[in-house]
C-alpha cells in the first residue's frame, strides 16, 4: 500500500497550446490582415466566417455603411486565407435612406454565375416621390434584367468587385430613366446554401 501513495500523482487538466493566427483578405483586396484569431490549430478554422467593415478593406470612408463576409478556406502555417462569400448594408443606413413620402422597393432575386454558384440578391429602391404600382414594376422587371445581365457573364467574387469598386451602382443609374430615385443599391449579396 505504501507504494502506490509515493507514487507521483499527475495532474488529469489537459494544457492546450493556443497561438495567434492571421486571417488574410483574397487577391481581391490585396491579400490585406483582415483580423487575427487565437486558436490551437489554424486548421479548425477552416469554414468559418468573418465580417469586416468596407471602410477597413478600400480605405474609403464611403464604405462605412457596408460589410463585406469572408469564409476562410485554407491555412498555411498560422496565416488563414479567405475567399468572399456576402456583402450587406447596415439596417442603419438603409433605415436613414427611407424619408416621407418616398416609396421604398425592396427586392428579393436568386441567380446563377458563370461558375456555376448560387447567388441570393436583395435590392433596395428609394424614389424621390410616391410612384404609382406600374412604375413600381417597371422598375422591378428593369432592375433584375440588369443584375441577371452581370452575374451571368463572372463569377461570384468578380461581381463583388464590381459591387465595391461602384461599377454597378453605375449600371443601375439607367433606372433613372423610368423614374428619378433617391437610391438604388444592393442591399444584401450572398451564396446560397
Amino acid at each position: 500500500m505504501a507504494k502506490e501513495t509515493d507514487k507521483k500523482q499527475s495532474s488529469r487538466v489537459k494544457i492546450k497550446k493556443k497561438a495567434w493566427a492571421r486571417i488574410v483578405a483574397p487577391a481581391l483586396f490585396g491579400h490585406q490582415e483582415i483580423g487575427e484569431t487565437y486558436v490551437e490549430s489554424s486548421e479548425t478554422m477552416i469554414g468559418r466566417t468573418v465580417d469586416v467593415n468596407l471602410r477597413d478593406l478600400t480605405g474609403n470612408v464611403k464604405d462605412q455603411s457596408a460589410y463585406a463576409r469572408f469564409r476562410m478556406i485554407k491555412a498555411e502555417g498560422n496565416t488563414l486565407h479567405t475567399e468572399p462569400v456576402g456583402f450587406s448594408l447596415t439596417p442603419s443606413y438603409v433605415k436613414r435612406l427611407v424619408r416621407k413620402n418616398t416609396s421604398r422597393l425592396d427586392d428579393y432575386f436568386e441567380f446563377t454565375t458563370k461558375a456555376g454558384e448560387k447567388v441570393v440578391a436583395k435590392t433596395i429602391m428609394v424614389t424621390r416621390s410616391k410612384v404609382q404600382r406600374s412604375v413600381q414594376k417597371a422598375l422591378r422587371v428593369k432592375i433584375k434584367e440588369i443584375l441577371q445581365q452581370e452575374i451571368r457573364r463572372i463569377d461570384f467574387s468578380g461581381f463583388i468587385s464590381m459591387l465595391v469598386s461602384g461599377k454597378i451602382r453605375k449600371l443601375l443609374t439607367s433606372l433613372n430613366k423610368i423614374t428619378p430615385l433617391r437610391e438604388c443599391a444592393i442591399r444584401v449579396l450572398q451564396l446560397k446554401g
